[in-house]
């Protein structure tokens, strides 16, 4: 019961720390890319890999209806003619790229190509927010996916305890079966127990009775011997 108790806080423990919803703090830093050095917004992922989120992030910018094609050598998502209506009239250029930090999970920068320049909150104050929007967007998603993933594990956990249970509720039904035919078994025991005594009571009686029989043939037997002896003696 002890280890039982255990693992369901672990199990409680684990659910409410990845089940956090991703906390949204957008940075913006001059970052190098293949296309250029320029100004880009960038995001950690507490608790995510790079692959997923490279991923999400390709899943995630289809939906602003431009081509996404992932550069492998510059480690780069590539959005042409991405549509953003709050941040400009025209389709934006974004590059993506997702870094990897070790057990603090990773990080990603955005550089939203406006054409003339890169978005920032110095240059375009009225367009910044869209782009902060996009950026916040993009974390709920990966925190929705993150706890879809951990539904489905608390799922799977849940019913393999559910199979457990069924398990332990079979293996009680039988021993319950078992114990009620040893019961049967004891009945009947004691009942041939009481019958063998009574046998044996019988018996004893039987060999009183035979015992006397015996007595009396005997008895019999040397009356008839006597007899004889007496007859051969008159010769």
């Amino acid at each position: 019961m002890k280890s039982f108790v255990f693992t369901l806080l672990v199990v409680m423990m684990s659910v409410g720390a990845s089940l956090a919803q991703i906390k949204v703090e957008i940075k913006e830093e001059t970052r190098s890319m293949s296309k250029a050095s320029a100004n880009a917004l960038v995001m950690d992922l507490p608790g995510v890999n790079e692959k997923d989120a490279g991923k999400a992030w390709s899943k995630f910018s289809k939906g602003f209806k431009g081509k996404t094609k992932y550069d492998r050598k510059g480690g780069e998502y590539f959005t042409d003619d991405a549509t953003i209506k709050d941040m400009s009239d025209n389709t934006v250029d974004m590059v993506a790229k997702v870094t990897a930090k070790g057990e603090e999970g990773c990080e990603i920068a955005v550089w939203f190509n406006l054409g003339a320049s890169y978005l920032s909150s110095k240059d375009y104050a009225d367009r910044y927010p869209a782009g902060e929007a996009v950026m916040k967007s993009f974390a709920n998603e990966v925190s929705a996916s993150m706890i879809e993933e951990e539904l489905k594990l608390q799922e799977k956990i849940l019913k393999d305890m559910e199979g457990d249970l069924k398990k332990l509720e079979k293996d009680k039904a039988t021993r319950e079966k078992d114990i009620e035919g040893y019961k049967e078994t004891i009945t009947k025991m004691e009942e041939n127990i009481v019958t063998a005594e009574g046998d044996i009571k019988q018996n004893v009686e039987d060999q009183g009775a035979k015992g006397t029989e015996i007595e009396g043939q005997t008895k019999l037997i040397d009356e008839i011997k006597a007899r004889l002896e007496e007859v051969k003696g008159r010769k």
